[in-house]
């Protein structure tokens, strides 16, 4: 089984540079990210060597291998920011994971497409999930030429396809993290970009009706509206304060007392209270 599994990545490492230059990117696309590679001498090399993106791949399925016919509590897909909370901070992790299963899929600097090559190619197959919690799009909206709305549609395709792997499980949706310590950040014109974007998303939401969407950006900024370090030291990932917030925003949603969720009892959607008459929503 672990020969079968490695040499599905390594057919899909074979593939991806048959396709690089190929295959024209969106946010509702299918692209791997298998020819990735780090420079950073202190990160295990892996079967793969330098190539991380494939070495994360073989051990998210070496994972979900070990979950076949089984249950996992909490699924996250996403990007670095899901990523990092698992590997650059081990105690809230570790805190959050407490007495359930987390299955981590989050893969630094990946897009949406990103995420749905991944799911196409399994990782929401073979157990049930009880949770999925999904956060995407900053890195598509890191580009000048994004378009917020082709990112807002990427995101609902992946919120369809997590329905027909995982047809059971509760489904939380996140707007877009804020990013940027003020307006001349670097992050600024992202940080615009995922606003519009998260205003796509929470209309979506509200047209769909069945995903639960937790809105707790609010709690991720100070009073200047812009993300503190204490919060996001680099100003787009967590501190363990900043994920220990979400950590809090999720908790009311995944402490489950039977071993079937069903999406008839979920609240449909959370927002941060508002602050007062000066209250502007994500994305006005």
């Amino acid at each position: 089984m672990k020969t079968a599994m490695i040499n599905r990545v390594l057919a899909c490492l074979v593939a991806s540079f048959a396709l690089e230059g190929v295959a024209a990117e969106s946010p509702e696309s299918a692209v791997s990210r298998m020819e990735s590679r780090t420079k950073d001498p202190t990160r295990d090399p892996g079967l793969f060597g330098d190539y991380w993106w494939a070495n994360r791949f073989l051990s998210r399925h070496r994972l979900i291998e070990g979950f076949k016919g089984k249950t996992v509590d909490v699924v996250m897909l996403g990007d670095s920011i899901t990523h990092f909370w698992e590997w650059k901070h081990p105690k809230s992790w570790a805190r959050f994971t407490n007495g359930k299963s987390v299955l981590n899929l989050g893969y630094g600097g990946d897009k949406t497409e990103n995420v749905i090559w991944r799911i196409e190619h399994g990782e929401l197959d073979g157990y049930t999930a009880k949770c999925v919690v999904l956060m995407v799009g900053t890195n598509n909206n890191t580009s000048k030429a994004s378009d917020p709305a082709a990112v807002a549609k990427g995101v609902e395709k992946i919120v369809a396809m997590i329905r027909a792997r995982q047809p059971t499980a509760k489904l939380i949706l996140h707007p877009i993290f804020p990013r940027g310590r003020s307006a001349d950040s670097p992050h600024a014109e992202a940080r615009a970009r995922n606003d519009k974007t998260n205003a796509l998303l929470k209309e979506f939401a509200e047209r769909d009706g069945k995903v639960v969407w937790v809105n707790f950006n609010e709690r991720l900024l100070d009073s200047s509206w812009w993300v503190p370090a204490s919060l996001m030291a680099d100003e787009i990932h967590p501190t363990d304060a900043g994920y220990d917030i979400w950590m809090d925003a999720l908790a009311p949603h995944i402490q489950f007392s039977t071993s079937t969720v069903r999406n008839e009892g979920c609240v449909r959607r959370v927002d941060a209270p508002k602050r007062g008459s000066d209250w502007k929503d994500e994305g006005t």
